[in-house]
Formats: C-alpha cells, sequence, structure tokens
C-alpha cells in the first residue's frame, strides 16, 4: 500500500452526496437488503476518473494496475452494507482492483490501514522481502502498529500466491533498468526501498 494525498472532492459528489446518503439510509431502514446504486452514471464516471488520477491508475490496496490487468472497481473502505452513512463519502471511496475487493468483500475492521491516512508510512508498518515477494510486518513496529498491518495483510490478500510473484517479477524487470522511473512499474510501495 503507497501513502495516497486525496485529491479534491468531484464537484458532483459535493453537490449530491448528502441528500443521496439520506435517501439511502432511509431506503435501508425500510429494508436492509436495499441495493446500494450510483444515482449518476455520470457522477460515478467523474468519481471514477478522480479517484483513478489519485492513484496514478492503480488499485490503491496493492498498487496493482488497473484495467489491462484487474478491473477497475471502486470500493467502499467502510462497507456500505454496515456503513450506509459512508457510501458517498467522498473520503471512503477508492480505486480498488476486483483482486483485493474480492479478498476483503464486506469485512472491516477500525484497525484497517487507510492510504490515505495523515500518518500512513509504510515502512512504519511493513518491510519488502524481496525473496519471496511478500510484504511483512515492520519488527520495528509496535504492537497496535502489527496489528493494524497484520489485518491489511489479511484483509485485502496481499500476499496471496499470485500477487508475491507478480511482485517479484515486477521488482527483477525493476532492478534490470539502468535508470528505472518508478512510475512506469506496479507494486511501487514494493520497489520504493529497493
Amino acid at each position: 500500500m503507497r501513502k495516497l494525498d486525496r485529491l479534491p472532492e468531484p464537484e458532483c459528489l459535493a453537490a449530491n452526496a448528502a441528500q443521496w446518503t439520506k435517501d439511502y439510509t432511509a431506503s435501508r431502514q425500510q429494508n436492509p437488503k436495499h441495493p446500494f446504486k450510483w444515482r449518476s452514471q455520470n457522477c460515478y464516471q467523474e468519481t471514477r476518473k478522480h479517484l483513478l488520477a489519485m492513484t496514478q491508475g492503480r488499485c490503491a490496496f496493492c498498487d496493482g494496475g488497473l484495467g489491462a490487468e484487474s478491473r477497475e472497481t471502486v470500493e467502499h473502505f467502510r462497507p456500505k452494507s454496515q456503513f450506509p452513512e459512508f457510501a458517498y463519502a467522498w473520503s471512503n471511496l477508492f480505486p480498488c482492483c476486483d483482486m483485493c475487493q474480492s479478498q476483503k468483500k464486506e469485512q472491516f475492521s477500525e484497525d484497517l490501514l487507510k492510504p490515505d491516512e495523515d500518518d500512513f508510512v509504510f515502512s512504519h508498518f511493513f518491510i519488502v522481502n524481496y525473496k519471496s515477494g511478500e510484504l511483512e510486518v515492520s519488527p520495528q513496529a509496535d504492537l497496535k502498529a502489527r496489528s493494524r498491518a497484520e489485518i491489511t495483510l489479511q484483509l485485502y490478500g496481499l500476499n496471496l500466491a499470485a500477487r508475491t510473484k507478480a511482485r517479484k517479477r515486477e521488482w527483477e524487470s525493476f532492478c534490470r533498468e539502468i535508470e528505472p522511473f518508478l512510475d512506469d512499474y506496479n507494486y511501487r510501495y514494493f520497489l520504493e526501498p529497493c
């Protein structure tokens, strides 16, 4: 996971989120199984573009490429099924690959790391293992930080075999270049310490 700076909220979301949230929460109170739906496809597309610009077209959690390698999705960090009041909240939305989203599903913990937190620094929570391609909990992390790192690794499936192999391949490619440009690669948080 790489530190993100959240861009300004899209105008359409700023103008409509309060009413859409009010309507959605009211519908959920009447029918807890009421499905979530973007009220405007134009606003959804504008929101998605802002999110993708925030991550340079990568998943906010694994930093893998979106579109060519994985389907683009919009992740509700706090699941809308549990937190309908955050369904349209700009601070709750992230671009996400379908692998991260299918791993997390509707799971949530208050300790889950959020990449746009002011104090999020990758190296405070994780170290990289270049031999295995895995992300490991930093041995210097305090107990709370260790717990948060472990929960994040588990809920987003960041050490699944396919992911560790992909990170190793990307690292090998990165190291072969004479002057590699970091933003040309996926898994930048894995490559930055290299």
